[in-house]
């Protein structure tokens, strides 16, 4: 229960918020996005990612980054909400830059960007997967968006995937992992430069390891 008090929090918080328009998510957050001018394609840290405004993502600012819902097809339980609190956690994690500030329920309402999305996978195999054709899906995914708060204008988009190592692992896990890659994706599409926290050692090996996950799950 104290779960889905969170995520009503959040939601309760958002409605304070101008721009509620970027709350619905298209079904592919990236592909269906309708641009005008420029779109930067990102380095490859998530499966797929535009950015839509280069100029305020560099600005920055104080950034929400809510709870992911499970998506259409996606079955709400335990599961999809500590894959969701993990996501925010590997973000909020990976985000050490001057130029944002993550925060919490707390100070939700001072919110001047805002990523929300949705799990589109959570792993979880069905029935049918398990008893008939012997299979399980271990698959975490999402999309999703960075939004102005002030404008609801689109600055960002992706979509992103994390594949279990092991059939044992835990989903949430995934999550983080997936939140970490977000996280990079950010900071090196905000900045024309190499990134003030991020050193190139780190930008690097973060890139390798995403670029690895990503092969892995079209395995």
């Amino acid at each position: 229960m104290p779960n889905y008090f969170r995520f009503f929090l959040f939601f309760l918080v958002l409605i304070f918020i101008p721009g509620c328009a970027w709350l619905g998510l298209s079904k592919n957050a990236v592909g269906n996005e309708k641009t005008s001018g420029d779109v930067v394609v990102a380095d490859p840290f998530v499966k797929a990612g535009n950015i839509i405004d280069a100029q305020r993502l560099e600005k920055g600012g104080k950034l929400l980054v809510v709870p992911f819902p499970a998506g259409a097809n996606v079955v709400v339980n335990e599961r999809t909400d500590k894959i969701a609190l993990m996501i925010v956690k590997g973000i909020a994690d990976e985000l050490k830059d001057p130029r944002f500030h993550v925060l919490d329920e707390a100070t939700a309402h001072e919110a001047q960007l805002v990523i929300t999305g949705h799990v589109t996978a959570s792993g979880e195999s069905s029935r049918w997967d398990r008893w008939v054709l012997r299979k399980t899906q271990n698959t975490v995914s999402v999309e999703g968006r960075m939004v102005d708060a002030a404008s609801g204008a689109t600055v960002l988009v992706f979509t992103h995937s994390a594949r279990a190592s092991t059939r044992r692992e835990d989903p949430a896990q995934s999550g983080y992992d997936i939140g970490r890659d977000i996280g990079r994706f950010i900071i090196s599409s905000g900045s024309t430069g190499s990134p003030p926290a991020l050193s190139k050692a780190r930008l690097k090996a973060g890139r390798v390891e995403g670029l690895a996950r990503i092969e892995e799950s079209h395995r």
